[in-house]
């Protein structure tokens, strides 16, 4: 098959379902009736046969298909979806085009002499116009402007980010159109919703934050809009790695709130695990799981079981039954089972918790394959587990923001280093400190992370190192390890009797 024909296939294929789609929302009857085609050809055509031009001329008369989307796919299915908001709106533009450049067509010189009165007159008039026309495209694009987020959050739900960006450049133009901020703080919200799952949570920071100061400013209390919008500015923070403020801003929100929701609570309590405070996030987390709604409270149990994992006061075996199975449940556990480099926490979080079904993690995400990798590495050995993670993570093009790239180099200097690869280890885990010296202050790595690193010097750096860098490391491994012992982090205790 020649090209022209594999584009011809592709059209008539592309048209096929848009006419499959009409059949889903009008009966074949209804169909029939309106395009005056008999019961048993509108059938066939729904049903694969090519339909001829006549039958989509009446689709177009009968039905008001709009004939660009019937064919091209491009539009709104419907002429009555565009026609008389999108036709008024043009022409507001046009007039509103000219009452500016009645406007501009006055010098300042004109209000000097006799007629000046006049001039001011016209100017009030050309002005008034303007306004009452601006208020008008505000009328016309809001709908255009809520239809477009409505598919946008659609698009992003299916986690089709080709069309939600298509969408998001349509109502970036929009946007310029109406002065509703109420509208521009829901597109700011898209916005931030495309960024992150796009994989890029530092980009969604300053839409989400527009978005919810917006609602903030706009509303006297904490009511259903402002509660969603603070917890997911709270979520974009903590996804972007910035906790310290992610926390300050959930106790923040919950203050507002007049300590009446939880989840945000909650949020700030889950950031004590991270940030030094275990206890203290622990009581919280125990005291907040019976307080907030049952899907919520999933989440904080699987918190509350890394907690106890950090505390040293649950096993992995425990762990496992805390709560439902979710990604972000096995992807908790996960990370503490590399951290730990216990073989049997590892082997039950690859049966339990990666593979294909809902729930469990991909296989090929890294944490899924940093997991396969140190089982290799404990039984066999050896360097090879080691490079197949940087092969791996190459290949599968990971983001490469400072926590991202400063995660790989721990996770690489730990397999090399228990794989007997001393000098490849030393590597690695230089470059790891070089980028932990150089991250943002806001940015605070996972505290396994954190822990895994203090791990790696400790186990690599002799205990007199004779250059000021690996002093320095192991100074401040030791008092990292120290430090948070002290908090009630006694799954550091090993660590600490050995140095």
């Amino acid at each position: 098959m020649n090209t022209a024909t594999d584009r011809n296939a592709e059209r008539a294929d592309a048209i096929q379902r848009r006419l499959t789609e009409l059949a889903q929302q009008h009966s074949q009857a209804d169909i029939s009736r309106r395009t005056e085609f008999s019961r048993n050809n509108v059938s066939r055509y729904v049903n694969g046969t090519r339909m001829p031009i006549e039958f989509a001329a009446a689709l177009v008369e009968g039905l008001g298909v709009n004939p660009a989307w019937l064919l091209t796919g491009e539009g709104t299915p419907y002429l009555s979806d565009i026609s008389s908001g999108t036709q008024q709106m043009a022409g507001d533009l046009l007039a509103l085009v000219e009452a500016m450049a009645a406007v501009n067509r006055m010098r300042l010189g004109s209000l000097t002499g006799k007629h000046h009165l006049g001039v001011l007159r016209e100017l009030n008039e050309a002005l008034s116009k303007y306004e009452g026309l601006r208020a008008n495209l505000n009328k016309h694009s809001r709908a255009i402007f809520l239809k477009l987020i409505e598919d946008a959050r659609t698009a992003l739900k299916k986690r089709d980010l080709n069309r939600a960006e298509t969408l998001l450049h349509a109502l970036e133009q929009v946007s310029r159109l109406t002065d509703d901020e109420f509208l521009r703080a829901q597109y700011e919200g898209v916005q931030s919703q495309f960024h992150h799952y796009a994989g890029n949570p530092e980009a969604a920071i300053p839409h989400q934050r527009r978005s919810f100061l917006s609602f903030l400013v706009k509303h006297s209390k904490f009511d259903e809009w402002m509660l969603p919008e603070a917890h997911n500015y709270v979520q974009v923070l903590t996804h972007a790695g910035r906790l310290l403020e992610a926390r300050r801003a959930a106790r923040a929100s919950y203050a507002m709130s007049d300590g009446q929701s939880p989840t945000l609570e909650a949020a700030a309590a889950t950031l004590d695990l991270e940030l030094g405070d275990l206890q203290q996030g622990l009581d919280s987390l125990r005291r907040l799981i019976p307080r907030v709604p049952a899907d919520y409270a999933h989440n904080l149990e699987h918190s509350l079981a890394r907690g106890q994992l950090l505390e040293g006061s649950m096993t992995m075996a425990q762990a496992v039954t805390f709560g439902g199975d979710t990604e972000a449940k096995w992807g908790r556990l996960a990370g503490w089972a590399v951290f730990s480099e216990c073989e049997a926490d590892l082997q039950l979080v690859a049966k339990l918790g990666i593979g294909t079904a809902r729930g469990q993690l991909d296989p090929e995400s890294v944490v899924a394959v940093q997991v396969s990798c140190l089982l290799e590495v404990l039984r066999e050995g050896g360097a090879t587990a080691a490079q197949r993670l940087l092969v791996h993570i190459e290949n599968t093009q990971q983001k490469g923001d400072a926590l991202s790239r400063l995660n790989e180099q721990v996770l690489a200097a730990q397999l090399f280093r228990l794989g007997g690869q001393r000098k490849q280890a030393m590597k690695q885990l230089e470059h790891a400190q070089e980028l932990m010296d150089q991250l943002d202050p806001e940015l605070t790595p996972r505290v396994e992370v954190r822990a895994l690193h203090a791990r790696n010097v400790l186990l690599l750096v002799d205990d007199a190192p004779k250059t000021e860098l690996p002093q320095r490391m192991r100074r401040q491994a030791r008092a990292f390890v120290k430090d948070y012992c002290a908090r009630g982090y006694h799954c550091l205790q090993a660590l600490a009797a050995q140095v």
